[in-house]
């Protein structure tokens, strides 16, 4: 980097934008630290919010790649505008987060947590009943009140901008200037500020992202309400007496699959295009009320059948809930929102999920996938904070940071085969710790340790857990069918 920032701009309060504020701080390197977050608390996608209704606005749009877009912006600033919903509405800009009342964390908290902020001993009823009190996992409001705690414990908090969203991002004249729009008593109050380097923290869980079945469309538009997604799982009451076929083979179709599994009619439909994830195998589908199903090859909304690719159908189902994932959005960069557009479910023109590779004084944190993803946040965020302030090893040479990415999309293509740093953690890590380097004399920065084989052999034990309540309930299940029924 040609020299070091002084001015440094965050975007996002979530676990990522938490770890890359106080790696900022700590360098004390930077005259001026600001965090921009829209929502009105820290947490970012661990915020839940039952109080917004759930939906898309326009599953064509979504589908097309034209959801979430840039905003239109005063033509002089500072300005006040007030309130609309194409501003300032939810489900317009994809605000809302995915949290169900019973999500947990589904990575035990040793490997979860920050080096230095590990995660509080507190477990859910809910995580009791299902995983006893060993369990490795906390909930979501465990993990939002971990990530305020790292704000406020730093005194971080001072830096930060609630109820505030960036609605554009640009390069002029050397600097990052940000057009900034704050919500308030039912105004928007425009500004810029400028800065010498951006960190975007703002994740990839906001829009969702669905693959393209023929009749999907024309089935959304008859049957309203039956497609939806599992951004907009709450809980699985909704569902009670319903005919329910889940979509996906990921983490978080296991877990809407079982949380719907006490309330829908007859068995619960899922969906699985290929092989289940290795990881887990067949064991999350093997309980006596889960009926899997081959990928879905159309949907028919003539007669509302939905058709598989093993040739067999189901009719009349009253919701489909696609587990498929999300694709990554950031409107407020326009040069990079173009290059999303352009690729597969990818971050394009970034070098190891982190760097920009043209300017690097555009850098991410939390732009990955595959495990360790917190952990992996920390070693992104003390590797930029450590480059911005001029203090780490240098980069490869553009040319080689292009290769890297050509050699990756031809391998892995897009989606999360690209953003997934499994299976070659320790290579990954160690990667960003080379780069980081030792913190400078003197000063506070954060040390990285090297990674640790065992934190892999803890990995392992964590999927045990897992598969071993899977089998409990379906024991437990399976004995309650084998009960003799009780005489009328």
């Amino acid at each position: 980097m040609p020299s070091a920032a002084r001015r440094v701009a965050v975007i996002g309060a979530g676990p990522s934008g938490a770890i890359a504020t106080d790696a900022l701080v700590k360098e004390q390197a930077f005259q001026t630290i600001r965090v921009f977050e829209r929502k009105s608390g820290i947490g970012g996608t661990w915020v839940h919010t039952p109080h917004l209704p759930t939906g898309i606005p326009s599953l064509d749009d979504v589908i097309a790649g034209n959801a979430d877009v840039a905003v239109p912006i005063p033509g002089q600033l500072p300005a006040v505008t007030p309130v609309s919903e194409a501003v300032n509405g939810h489900q317009q800009r994809f605000s809302d987060t995915a949290i169900h009342e019973n999500l947990h964390s589904n990575i035990t908290p040793s490997l979860m947590s920050y080096t230095e902020e590990p995660f509080p001993d507190k477990l859910s009823d809910h995580t009791l009943a299902e995983y006893g009190p060993g369990a490795p996992f906390r909930h979501h409001t465990t993990i939002r009140d971990w990530v305020e705690g790292i704000f406020t414990k730093g005194g971080h908090e001072k830096l930060l901008e609630l109820d505030t969203t960036v609605e554009k991002a640009e390069k002029i004249n050397g600097e990052w200037v940000l057009t900034l729009r704050k919500a308030s008593s039912s105004r928007n109050y425009w500004w810029r500020e400028t800065f010498d380097a951006l960190v975007v923290a703002t994740g990839h869980y906001s829009v969702p992202w669905f693959p393209e079945i023929p009749g999907l469309l024309e089935f959304d538009n008859k049957f309203p309400g039956v497609i939806l997604h599992s951004k907009h799982f709450r809980n699985g009451n909704k569902f009670k007496g319903k005919k329910v076929v889940v979509l996906g083979a990921s983490v978080s179709s296991h877990e809407i699959v079982h949380e719907i599994l006490p309330f829908a009619e007859g068995p619960v439909y899922a969906s699985i295009r290929g092989d289940p994830l290795p990881a887990f195998g067949w064991e999350p589908y093997k309980h006596p009320k889960i009926s899997v199903k081959k990928g879905i090859t159309q949907f028919d909304a003539k007669t509302r059948r939905i058709y598989f690719s093993d040739g067999s159908h189901l009719d009349d189902v009253d919701h489909v809930i696609f587990g498929t994932g999300y694709t990554f959005s950031l409107p407020f960069l326009p040069d990079v929102q173009e290059r999303i557009r352009q690729a597969y479910r990818r971050l394009p023109g970034v070098y190891q999920h982190t760097w920009n590779i043209e300017d690097p004084t555009l850098a991410f944190v939390g732009m990955l996938g595959g495990g360790f993803t917190f952990r992996a946040y920390e070693w992104q965020a003390v590797a930029v904070a450590r480059s911005l302030a001029g203090r780490a090893k240098a980069l490869p040479s553009i040319p080689e940071q292009l290769e890297w990415e050509r050699k990756r999309v031809s391998e892995r293509k897009g989606g999360k085969d690209y953003y997934s740093i499994a299976p070659n953690y320790a290579e990954f890590f160690e990667f960003l710790r080379e780069i980081a380097g030792e913190p400078a004399e003197g000063t506070t920065g954060r040390k990285l340790p090297k990674f640790d084989p065992k934190w892999l052999e803890t990995w392992t034990g964590m999927i045990s857990t897992k598969l071993e309540a899977w089998t409990k309930k379906r024991k437990v299940a399976e004995q309650l069918e084998q009960a003799p029924k009780a005489k009328l």
